[in-house]
């Protein structure tokens, strides 16, 4: 008996202590009697249920095809967003586990594992795979391995800081060659609390779901219980609970698809309310991309904030195009901003070496800044000038 087989007959053990404190509706396969040491549950009987193909020992996986209208193309098309704006020729593989704990660790295993990917335009290819016994998550990870190209694009949600290192810890242990942490990774969970954290309740995968896809799930396992649902199979040999974990694992990936296209079109620059519009300018200027930094600002008006105008009037400074600067400055101060005002007095003294102008809106900066810039240009002008309250 190998290690793998024996430590599942140990874990067994373990499960018939708590099957005598357990209900018994539920089981679609019958529980040993209670004191005999159950062995691994039949993965037929789960293959079955979930109508699953079984690609080796304990290992089962899942297909499905979704049809996604809003998505015509499989590849560039997708890269309108500042964290892989720079990539050429992506292979955008979404992906997302379900896994027995969330604190992660040396006793922290992805049980589910969902990938999906274009394979021609307009239809997502999703395949699952399901642990039916510990001993499978081998057959697991190398699947994960074969599924990676050198032009893989991961996206997930809330990837980077648990489900990658989760599986990547993991394939160093099975000791199975990955590139895995090295891939390019679109993490859009931060893609959304950039532009919407100010404006949602909170920023969960289902949230943006209802705000952006119109999505409302019924009836969904939550995340939380996929764990307990797995146990339960494991123990009891229930596969409903499961069946369940499969349709909240698909609807996952699928929103993730979903979602990635949809963020396009506020990334792009939107005149809609709702959108943290100068947070998505930053991002593209932190990527180097100033002129789409400039679209995003430009197309959302009268919704910009303050810092986002004065990041506009900056770009349209450094440009050389101070007549757009001083546009944006005025409407800032027209709405009572002090910063603006600060901005419109620097560059009369400097650029337009109007003093009077000036001083004119010193007299209404921050109070740090106001006495002694008006005294200051007060001396320049060689007038004694009050100061205005």
């Amino acid at each position: 008996m190998n290690l793998a087989s024996r430590l599942d007959r140990l874990r067994g053990a373990a499960a018939a202590v708590g099957e005598r404190h357990a209900g018994t509706g539920g089981a679609d396969v019958p529980r040993n009697r209670p004191g005999r040491v159950p062995g691994p549950r039949p993965v037929a009987a789960l293959a079955e249920a979930l109508e699953a193909e079984t690609p080796s020992g304990g290992l089962l996986l899942c297909r499905s095809e979704h049809l996604v209208p809003q998505l015509t193309g499989t590849g560039r098309d997708l890269l309108g967003l500042p964290e892989v704006c720079g990539l050429s020729d992506p292979d955008w593989v979404y992906v997302d586990t379900e896994t027995t704990g969330l604190s992660g660790g040396v006793g922290t295993l992805a049980f589910m594992l969902g990938l999906a990917r274009f394979h021609r335009a307009g239809v997502l290819e999703v395949r699952q795979y399901l642990l039916g016994s510990f001993a499978a998550e081998s057959g697991m990870l190398q699947g994960l391995s074969r599924s990676l190209g050198p032009n893989t694009v991961l996206v997930s949600y809330n990837g980077k800081c648990f489900d990658v290192p989760l599986l990547a810890g993991r394939l160093r242990m099975h000791r199975i060659d990955c590139n895995l942490a090295s891939l390019s990774h679109l993490d859009l969970m931060h893609s959304v609390r950039r532009a919407y954290r100010g404006h949602w309740p909170d920023c969960r995968l289902q949230t943006a779901e209802r705000q952006l896809l119109d999505l409302h799930r019924l009836d969904d396992l939550p995340g939380s219980a996929a764990p307990a649902a797995w146990q339960s199979w494991l123990r009891h040999g229930r596969t409903l609970p499961l069946s369940r974990v499969l349709a909240h694992n698909r609807q996952d990936v699928v929103s993730l698809a979903l979602l990635h296209r949809r963020l396009l079109s506020d990334y792009a620059g939107s005149a809609r309310p709702g959108i943290d519009h100068a947070a998505v300018g930053r991002a593209w200027l932190k990527a180097g991309r100033p002129l789409d930094a400039q679209r995003v600002w430009e197309r959302a008006g009268g919704l910009l904030d303050e810092r986002g105008c004065l990041q506009l009037a900056g770009l349209y400074r450094r440009l050389g195009d101070w007549s757009r600067a001083e546009s944006v400055w005025l409407r800032l101060h027209a709405r009572g901003s002090k910063a603006g005002a600060l901005a419109l007095s620097k560059y009369y003294e400097h650029r337009r070496h109007d003093f009077r102008r000036a001083i004119e809106f010193a007299g209404c900066c921050d109070g740090s800044e106001r006495e002694p810039r008006f005294r200051r240009l007060q001396h320049k002008l060689g007038a004694n000038l009050e100061l205005p309250l």
